[in-house]
């Protein structure tokens, strides 16, 4: 059993139980220094007492004590001398991480401000009399201007329609579906006005009419500067792609087969804690790309704002490769990605030995500060990393074959990929669970009301730093009550709907109440027939004496 031990020790593989923090904290504090600094003080404790066979045996542990460190010492010379030859190599070393320029802490709670100040820092007063002009420029002469105030209302609106869905906008306003909130602020032709005719930018004839990018171009410039001027990343920035559901045509439209949404636009979204820091809409192939590549040139405009502060990019195989990991190291920022085996530079692992990984295991390979992991859960994960020391391990709660979670050790530098890189899909499954925005012909409005919502979405971040009980649809209805009382009442339509819901109508006006007098039921009683029931109800509008039950509702059903 000792002999096995021994040779799993001796292996490149690694499978180790989970550590706790105090045994990490200890494994990482033994180092050179302290062999040395052990080996001195038990010769200078001893040195006095002992005889000859002590002082014998003593010397004997000095000299086990220091060859341990000679060999330590020869291991790191050999670690730095494949290092200068720029190989790969399965002798890791500890690395030295600068101190931070940040202590990156996290965002303040906003002061008692309510949903609709936070959405405000991002779409203020001005910015929605911008939108007012816009649309009034693009509306025909006979039409009612609009307004800052009603744009507010316009959009709680839609953030209720989020909430509450229903296939067309026309039954918002119908016999049977017709809601007091929808109908009590807009009538039915005035919100399909508003929907034909908002602008968010100013109406360019010129413009493609499939191209969406000149429609919001400038609204997008205005939001990446506000998105970044109002919150303080911590030290995680994660950096994916985000896709705005549309199926129409348009020449800028992608199709991602791995995406819940796998048709429409696609845009590079950058974002710590859940929150969107920067954005860039994707146009098309780049014409003139460097010679580091076009994928290398997206990530570096991208976190260009955030270079020298030693942050930690959290990337995926589609932008993660050893270049890009220098290209950022050179500028300040440590690199953590899933990583494509066959990326040029990446350590030769025979297949042999990563299929041999069983679940929990893992190899490493390390050239300089890079490392490259591959784990094993239920299939192999390739992670490429510099932000932390190969030697640091953690632990995953997965789940087994019996449908039961089960703690698997890994690399801290996994665990940290695991809790850190899906903060732009967080940010799309907030977008998607209420999205806002109806169905149109014309390309750009899906992915106006897409920027909209982003903006709702870093409110809710914002808002939910000073919340025990965070909730996005808490949130959404309270900012939704604050913004329909933006509207003015000389706004709002004199009556609430042509036609009003029945079922609201009866219970408001006509129900049923107690008579001091017994009389004769007008549905059910017939002196011709000799059928007389009496009762005592009547209905408080009508008048009329009616049984309770089907006497009611057949008298009001007729008429």
């Amino acid at each position: 059993m000792a002999a096995a031990a021994s040779s799993t020790r001796s292996s490149n593989r690694a499978s180790q139980q989970p550590l706790s923090f105090a045994e990490e904290q200890a494994a990482a504090t033994l180092s050179l220094l302290d062999l040395r600094d052990l080996a001195a003080a038990l010769r200078l404790s001893l040195n006095d007492d002992w005889n000859s066979d002590e002082e014998k045996s003593g010397a004997d542990s000095d000299d086990n004590a220091e060859a341990a460190v000679q060999s330590e010492e020869e291991a790191m010379e050999e670690a730095a001398a494949v290092e200068e030859t720029g190989d790969w190599t399965s002798n890791l070393h500890a690395i030295d991480l600068p101190l931070q320029r940040l202590r990156h802490s996290h965002q303040q709670p906003p002061s008692d401000e309510t949903p609709l100040q936070l959405l405000q820092r991002f779409l203020p007063p001005s910015l929605m009399e911008q939108f007012a002009r816009h649309t009034n420029a693009a509306a025909p002469h006979d039409w009612r201007p609009t307004t800052a105030d009603e744009l507010y209302a316009f959009l709680g609106v839609h953030l209720f329609m989020g909430i509450a869905r229903l296939p067309r906008t026309e039954m918002y306003w119908s016999h049977t579906f017709a809601n007091p909130l929808v109908t009590s602020l807009f009538s039915r032709d005035r919100f399909k006005q508003l929907l034909r005719f908002f602008r968010v930018v100013a109406p360019d004839e010129a413009a493609a009419d499939r191209n969406p990018l000149p429609h919001v171009r400038s609204l997008a410039a205005t939001l990446n500067a506000a998105f970044a001027a109002h919150y303080t990343p911590s030290q995680h920035l994660a950096l994916d792609e985000a896709m705005v559901a549309y199926k129409g045509r348009s020449p800028i439209k992608q199709y991602i087969p791995s995406k819940p949404h796998k048709w429409g636009y696609k845009i590079w979204c950058l974002s710590s804690d859940d929150y969107l820091l920067h954005f860039e809409i994707y146009g098309g192939k780049e014409g003139a790309p460097s010679d580091a590549g076009a994928t290398i040139d997206t990530v570096l405009r991208m976190t260009a704002a955030y270079q020298q502060k030693q942050h930690v990019l959290y990337t995926d195989s589609w932008f993660t490769s050893p270049a890009l990991l220098d290209a950022l190291a050179q500028r300040g920022i440590r690199l953590c990605g899933s990583v494509r085996s066959n990326r040029k530079g990446m350590p030769a692992v025979a297949k042999e030995e990563v299929l041999a990984l069983n679940r929990g295991e893992w190899l490493q390979r390390q050239k300089g500060e890079a490392t490259v992991a591959v784990w094993r859960d239920q299939r192999c994960m390739w992670l490429l990393y510099n932000h932390c020391s190969p030697g640091e391990t953690a632990s995953l709660e997965r789940w087994n074959d019996f449908g039961r979670k089960v703690s698997v050790g890994c690399p801290r530098a996994i665990r940290d990929y695991f809790y850190r890189a899906r903060s732009v899909d967080v940010l799309s499954q907030l977008h998607y669970a209420y999205p806002p925005g109806r169905k149109a012909q014309r390309c750009w409005p899906r992915l106006a009301w897409w920027l909209l919502d982003m903006c709702v979405i870093n409110a809710f971040q914002l808002w939910s730093k000073g919340q025990q009980h965070r909730g996005q649809l808490r949130f959404r209805e309270e900012l939704m009550h604050e913004l329909v009382q933006q509207l003015p009442p000389e706004q709002k339509p004199q009556r609430a709907s042509a036609r009003p819901n029945p079922a609201t109508a009866l219970a408001k006006d006509h129900y049923i109440e107690h008579s001091p007098s017994c009389r004769e039921c007008v549905v059910c009683s017939n002196r011709a027939a000799g059928q007389r029931t009496e009762t005592r109800f009547i209905c408080h509008a009508c008048g009329a004496h009616l049984c309770i039950g089907n006497c009611f509702a057949s008298f009001h059903n007729t008429t």
